[in-house]
C-alpha cells in the first residue's frame, strides 16, 4: 500500500535519459535522504527503456531511496495526437492518484505535466509545485510552431495563466523569471517563488590531474596533454550562435599555436563539415561524443569554453545554461555572450570568464587574444568556484528545495 505521505512527480522528460537522470533522479535521491518521499511518473523514450538492463538498475536503485518509478513509453511522433497521448498519460495518472488519497501533494516538472497537476487539482484541490523551467509558450513562438493564430495563442496565454497563479509553489531557473512571475501572475493565495537553478555537482565537477581520467580514452588525454584546450560542448540547435562560435574557435586557433579545439558532441560529421568549410585545420580538432557523468574527467583537460548563445528574447529570461555552473565547479574559463542578463552577470562575478559585448569580427578577435594570452592565475578560478557555489551548487538547490516544500507540503501535515 501507498504511504500516505508520498509527493506525485510529474516529468515528460525521460529519467533515462543522462541530464534528466543528473536533474531529477540525483536531486529526489537527495531530497528522500531529507525524508521527502515521492512516486515519480515518467514519460520514457522507447530506444532507452530497449535496454532492459539499464532500467532495472535505475529502479533498483530508486527503491534503494525509497522512490516509487512508474512509466509509459514518450509518443515522439510530434503529432497533435502524440501531444495528446503524453498528456494524457500523465493526466490520468495525476488525477487518479489525487482522487485516491495515495498522495498529499504534485511536483510537476515543466508546462506539460503542470497541465496534468493542474487537471489534478481542479479535481481534487490538492496542492502542487509548478517547478516551471522555461517559459515554453514563448519558446515555441520564438521557433514559429504550435501557437500559430490568435486563438491557440490565446488559449494558451490562459492556460499559463492558470498554472502559475493555481500552484502553491513555483521553482525558475532564473532571478529574473522568479520577479516576474512574481508581477505578473498574480497567485489565488500566498506562495513561495524560489530561482532553484542547474544543480552542478560541486562534489563531482572538480579539476582532476591526468593521472585519475579513468572515464578519458588514453588516446585522447595523449592527444590532449600540453595543449591549451578550448571546448564547444553540446548540440548544434537553436540556442547557440554556432556560425560564430565556430569562428571564433577558428580565430583562437590562428592566434595560438598551442590551442587545440574539443568539441564535445555527437554531431561529429556536422561539425566536421562546418568547421573544414571555415578552414580549420581538422588535425587540431577533436570531436567526440562524451557521456554527461564522464564530463567532469573531460573538462578536467580544457582551460576555456565558447558559451556563445542567441542574444537576449522573451523565452530566454527563464533560460540558464546548464554547463555554466559545471564550468564554474570544474574551473573552466566561460567565453560568454547572450542567453540573458543574469548569466553574464554571473560570469561577470565569478571573474574567471570573459563577456563579450557583441559578436562582431572585432569582438571574436579581442577574444581569441585573450584566449592566447598569459595562463590565469589558479586562484581566480578557484574564487570564481567558491563565489558560484551558494548559488548553482547541487547542495545549495536541494537546501533551496527542501525549504520550498516544507513550506508547500509541511512534514506534520500528511
Amino acid at each position: 500500500m501507498s504511504r500516505p505521505d508520498e509527493l506525485l512527480y510529474l516529468t515528460q522528460d525521460g529519467l533515462l535519459e543522462p541530464l534528466i537522470h543528473s536533474q531529477v533522479v540525483r536531486v529526489l535521491e537527495r531530497l528522500a535522504a531529507l525524508g521527502w518521499r515521492y512516486r515519480i511518473v515518467s514519460l520514457e523514450k522507447e530506444k532507452d527503456l530497449a535496454d532492459e538492463a539499464k532500467v532495472r538498475r535505475l529502479r533498483s536503485r530508486l527503491e534503494a531511496a525509497g522512490v516509487r518509478w512508474e512509466f509509459a513509453p514518450f509518443d515522439w511522433s510530434q503529432s497533435s495526437r502524440a501531444a495528446a497521448n503524453n498528456l494524457g498519460f500523465l493526466t490520468s495518472r495525476a488525477v487518479e492518484l489525487a482522487r485516491s488519497g495515495r498522495v498529499r501533494g504534485i511536483h510537476a516538472r515543466a508546462y506539460v505535466p503542470a497541465v496534468a497537476a493542474l487537471a489534478a487539482w481542479n479535481a481534487t484541490g490538492l496542492p502542487w509545485v509548478f517547478d516551471a523551467r522555461s517559459y515554453w509558450i514563448d519558446e515555441r513562438l520564438e521557433e514559429g510552431r504550435w501557437f500559430t493564430t490568435p486563438f491557440r495563442l490565446g488559449v494558451a496565454r490562459g492556460l499559463e495563466h492558470q498554472l502559475f497563479t493555481t500552484a502553491s509553489g513555483v521553482v525558475t531557473l532564473t532571478e529574473l523569471q522568479a520577479r516576474e512571475v512574481e508581477e505578473r501572475f498574480k497567485p489565488l493565495g500566498p506562495r513561495p517563488v524560489q530561482c532553484i537553478t542547474t544543480l552542478a555537482d560541486y562534489d563531482d565537477f572538480v579539476r582532476r590531474p591526468i593521472a585519475s581520467l579513468s572515464r578519458v580514452p588514453p588516446e585522447f588525454i595523449e592527444r590532449l596533454s600540453g595543449k591549451r584546450v578550448v571546448a564547444v560542448i553540446g548540440s548544434i540547435n537553436r540556442s547557440y550562435l554556432v556560425d560564430e562560435t565556430l569562428d571564433l574557435a577558428r580565430r583562437i586557433l590562428e592566434a595560438s599555436p598551442v590551442t587545440h579545439l574539443l568539441v564535445l558532441s555527437g554531431q561529429r560529421e556536422e561539425y566536421a563539415k562546418r568547421l573544414a568549410a571555415l578552414g580549420v585545420p581538422l588535425e587540431r580538432v577533436t570531436i567526440v561524443r562524451a557521456e554527461h557523468d564522464a564530463m567532469p574527467q573531460w573538462l578536467s583537460l580544457v582551460a576555456w569554453c565558447l558559451l556563445l548563445l542567441q542574444p537576449n528574447s522573451v523565452a530566454k529570461r527563464a533560460s540558464m545554461p546548464t554547463k555554466l555552473g559545471e564550468l564554474f565547479a570544474a574551473g573552466v574559463r566561460p567565453l560568454q555572450f547572450g542567453c540573458n542578463e543574469e548569466v553574464s552577470a554571473w560570469v561577470s562575478r565569478a571573474g574567471s570568464g570573459v563577456v563579450l559585448e557583441n559578436v562582431s569580427p572585432t569582438a571574436l578577435d579581442h577574444a581569441a587574444q585573450l584566449v592566447a594570452g598569459p595562463v590565469v592565475d589558479e586562484a581566480v578560478l578557484a574564487k570564481a568556484r567558491a563565489v558560484t557555489k551558494d548559488h548553482f551548487s547541487l547542495e545549495a538547490g536541494i537546501m533551496e528545495y527542501d525549504r520550498l516544500l516544507e513550506a508547500v507540503f509541511p512534514r506534520g501535515a500528511g
